[in-house]
């Protein structure tokens, strides 16, 4: 296959966003659509090889792995093998644990799997996940391992029908996509190859294309030359306008994709595109592509969990870092073994085999020592924090309050939940019904566990927001329901957590990243007043409570260090954020005759300088009560609702 000098340079437009949308550069939100433009080419070369090779009938399927081997294995092995003993010095047993199972599914080529499991690609703490890049390898390998296959059974069907039951899969493919994430299933779209598939089929569907005669004249002959920058401006158009709100991968996919398939069919070294390339700046950042790639997540991740500091300017620090390392990966580890055209199959095969084995093993180890965890409490952890370990961290678990007669919480609407309410209305008069996300469900259990309500109905479901509509969410279908059963309702109190309101600098919220030493408080103005908008919305004749949120302890409590006497205490910055959210929330609530706002934050009035209370450790994570607390602040709430909604029970 010749060399085309612009597909290196079209690697570096792929993998420089990428690289900047992981260091939080704000001007990149849609970086992450790199990674389908490496698809089409991927999709591309790999197809290029495999027809130039069968027309000259010199294709084997041993020799393709092994060229599979030798590109990918090594530096993805000395990068992982790298980043073991730093991520056991820097991380706590629950992120080491899970930080050696992405190593043992990395090492099969699973990981895309793996953190479909334990992660979301756009999720706050992905950001600490030193190998979460490795998902689109696993992908790419998936497709490796099967599509020579595929190609080698419909040989004999002749390149048309081939290019047909390829474009029948693409399809396919993108329709599967489009479908899950319209059912709210975006994570199985994101990560699964059934949903990748038809982006690397673009590159196959192109190579194809220009093995003809007639798609490699037209490109030769530079008619469509300007196409190359119609393509370029595609890709850079979902660089700069997708964010992670864009439904991603399915339709949205097609604007980067069919980019990069118009850079590859169009790009020449006489066109203006190809020029700019083919500029051997641009080539070099393409040939350390898979490299930098490979280098990037790990330098950003470790460096935040090092520092505890995610400010941009030590971020691009750790991309110049990881291009450097990039630079010593390609030249001395990528370009050697690419070069050992020689090594016997056995051999090669042979050794991949055995680091598969070393490294998946040590990953296999980390789980199921949970992270190392008996040598870090033993080892890591002063007398005291030990002990406040030993005796707090079994009560800091989520428990969920059973059903019980007439008080009951569902996540989504039924007819068993209609019927159910109806029956208690009949029962005990109109009831206390709670919307919300899972923050809802604390408020939910803290007033259950009272005991004061003997008519008390939830509608929760954690990550669920009124301003963020998602099929799984039931805030929509609320409004008719709640309409049609006002009769069985004193009041509708509506409660979501507080940090989606409190964005990081990147204008996500949910962050760590909001809450950590020095960040100003940025309200999330857009979402507070659609929230508001939304509570206008429900029926007039309803008494609607706002309970506002309270305020989060944003310590976490997975971590074995954190319950050290002076770690386990509200987080400072936590506290100072919500106070300047319960202001705004206050500003929104007035003169408004839709609902009434009650403060959560000024009732509770946490005790700022611990999270313990007697035996309890009163929350389970950064920002849920725990049972035990619960337990304890339940009463207030209680009196807070008592006193402000006209029940009839």
């Amino acid at each position: 296959m010749k060399y085309r000098p612009e597909i290196d340079g079209l690697r570096a437009v792929a993998i420089l966003p990428v690289v900047l949308y992981h260091a939080g550069v704000s001007w990149f939100p849609g970086g992450f659509v790199g990674v389908d433009v490496f698809f089409v080419i991927s999709g591309y070369l790999i197809t290029s090889i495999i027809l130039g090779e069968r027309a000259a009938g010199s294709f084997t399927l041993a020799g393709f792995y092994g060229r599979r081997i030798r590109r990918i294995f090594p530096a993805l092995f000395v990068m992982m093998g790298v980043s073991y003993p730093i991520a056991w010095a820097l991380l706590d047993p629950s992120a080491m644990a899970e930080f050696s199972g992405s190593i043992a599914a990395s090492t099969v080529f699973f990981a895309n799997v793996y953190f479909l499991e334990v992660s979301g690609y756009f999720a706050t703490a992905a950001e600490f996940k030193p190998l979460l890049h490795n998902w689109s390898l696993s992908v790419e390998e998936q497709f490796y391992l099967i599509f020579p296959m595929a190609v080698l059974l419909t040989w004999r069907a002749g390149a048309k029908w081939q290019v047909r039951i390829f474009m029948a899969v693409a399809l396919i493919s993108l329709a599967l996509a489009q479908w899950q994430i319209e059912r709210g299933n975006g994570a199985r779209a994101f990560f699964l190859l059934y949903a990748r598939l038809w982006e690397l089929m673009v590159g196959v569907l192109l190579a194809y294309w220009l093995a003809t005669p007639q798609g490699e004249a037209l490109r030769e002959s530079g008619r469509w030359r300007h196409g190359a920058l119609l393509g370029l401006a595609l890709i850079l158009g979902a660089v700069f306008s997708y964010d992670t709100e864009t439904a991603f991968p399915g339709l949205a996919a097609l604007l980067p994709c069919l980019g990069a398939a118009l850079v590859i069919a169009c790009a020449t070294g006489q066109s203006l595109s190809g020029r700019l390339l083919g500029w051997r700046p641009v080539v070099f950042v393409g040939l350390v592509s898979y490299s930098l790639y490979l280098w990037h997540v790990p330098a950003l991740v470790f460096t935040r969990i090092g520092t505890g500091r995610d400010d941009l300017w030590l971020m691009l620090a750790a991309c110049a870092l990881a291009f450097a390392l990039a630079c010593l990966s390609w030249r001395y580890v990528e370009r050697p073994f690419r070069r050992m055209h020689t090594l016997p199959p056995l051999r090669l095969f042979g050794t991949a085999a055995v680091c598969m084995a070393v490294l998946g093993g040590l990953g296999l180890l980390g789980q199921e020592t949970d992270g190392f965890r008996a040598h870090y409490l033993a080892h890591r952890l002063d007398s005291v924090t030990r002990a406040n370990y030993e005796r707090f961290s079994p009560t800091a678990t989520r428990s969920r309050v059973a059903d019980d007669g007439c008080r009951f919480r569902a996540e989504s609407l039924d007819d068993a939940f209609a019927a159910r309410l109806k029956d208690c209305a009949a029962q005990h008069g109109p009831g206390i019904f709670i919307l919300g996300d899972s923050h809802g469900e604390n408020v939910y259990s803290a007033l259950r566990r009272t005991d004061r309500f003997p008519f008390l109905v939830g509608l929760t479901r954690g990550g669920c927001r009124p301003y963020q509509h998602k099929a799984k969410c039931s805030y929509e279908a609320a409004i008719p329901f709640l309409e049609a059963h006002h009769d069985a309702i004193a009041t509708v109190v509506f409660h979501v957590s507080g940090s989606h309101y409190i964005l990081d600098h990147r204008n996500e919220g949910d962050s760590d990243a909001a809450f950590e030493p020095g960040t100003e408080a940025r309200i999330a103005e857009e979402n507070i007043a659609l929230t508001s908008a939304y509570l206008a919305r429900l029926p007039s004749d309803l008494d609607v409570l706002w309970l506002g949120p309270f305020a989060e302890a944003r310590v976490d409590l997975n971590n074995p260090g954190n319950y050290s006497p002076e770690r386990l205490r509200f987080n400072p910055v936590s506290l100072a954020h919500f106070e300047a959210l319960e202001e705004r929330l206050q500003t929104e609530a007035e003169g408004q005759s839709a609902y009434r706002y009650l403060s959560l934050l000024d009732a509770l009035d946490f005790d700022h300088d611990t999270l313990v209370q007697g035996d309890c450790l009163t929350f389970w994570d950064v920002d849920h009560f725990s049972p035990c607390g619960e337990q304890i602040f339940g009463p207030t709430i209680a009196d807070l609702v008592l006193s402000n909604a006209p029940l009839t029970q």
